[in-house]
């Protein structure tokens, strides 16, 4: 059976942690010395973005590699996804080009800006709290799934499926998304006043924004590996007698 694709742990680990504590330092410094606490397009949003340049790079390259119609569909799905993401992210480049954007949407939109995940109603829970949610039981799912096919060589029997499994180390990134916000809520419930450099408010949302990014990436960069690996021959023979390296 194929080895897996894996990453070295000060990166998978690593990186999430700088992002959580400089969170919380930046977060802290601004109170303390009575700067705005939050404002949009600082160093969280930005890496984020970048990550998701990366992985739309990553998976429409790898859609030139692949022969198979259903792995070019799960890649067009996943760039199609993470396009969407980024250009949510950045409102579509709004704020890069400055282009006219009508009142009747600027009426609609909660920030003035030509994006969908701002709009009310069952606009927002479509275009905004639905993909979100989806999202994260999607990463969780899949990091589970890696931990599983890293530990058993034998499963599952599709190789072709197997290939495109997460890797294992992306699970701590998934549950680092879904927790990033549980200290705060536990705080909540132990003091009757939560000291206001523990509430990350829109902050947390960015910074679990980007550690979903983060996985994002992860996984492109780990498709690109594997289906690197297996091009240049026939793609169902170079699945069952190739072993892509780790990454080391």
């Amino acid at each position: 059976m194929k080895k897996r694709i894996h990453f070295p742990l000060w990166i998978v680990y690593g990186i999430p942690v700088f992002l959580w504590a400089y969170t919380y330092f930046y977060h802290i410094y601004n109170i303390s010395n009575g700067l705005q606490v939050y404002r949009e397009y600082g160093f969280i949003e930005n890496v984020t973005d970048v990550m998701l340049l990366i992985a739309i790079i990553l998976f429409l390259v790898c859609l030139k590699k692949v022969e198979l119609f259903w792995e070019k569909l799960w890649l067009l799905v996943l760039a199609a996804g993470a396009i969407y993401f980024l250009g949510e992210e950045i409102s579509w480049g709004y704020h890069l080009f400055h282009y006219h954007v009508s009142d009747e949407w600027v009426q609609l939109n909660c920030q003035k800006e030509p994006n969908l995940h701002n709009l009310p109603g069952i606009y927002g829970i479509l275009f905004d709290k639905l993909p979100r949610q989806l999202l994260s039981i999607g990463v969780i799912i899949g990091g589970i799934l890696g931990v599983i096919a890293d530990r058993r060589d034998s499963w599952p029997n599709n190789i072709l499926f197997r290939r495109l499994i997460p890797s294992g180390e992306t699970l701590f990134v998934a549950v680092a998304a879904s927790v990033v916000t549980v200290p705060e809520k536990i705080l909540e419930h132990i003091w009757a006043e939560t000291p206001k450099w523990f509430i990350l408010g829109n902050a947390g949302g960015e910074l679990k924004e980007g550690f979903l990014a983060f996985f994002i990436m992860l996984y492109a960069y780990g498709l690109f590996r594997i289906f690197s690996h297996s091009s240049g021959n026939g793609v169902v023979d170079s699945v069952r007698t190739a072993s892509p390296p780790d990454i080391q």
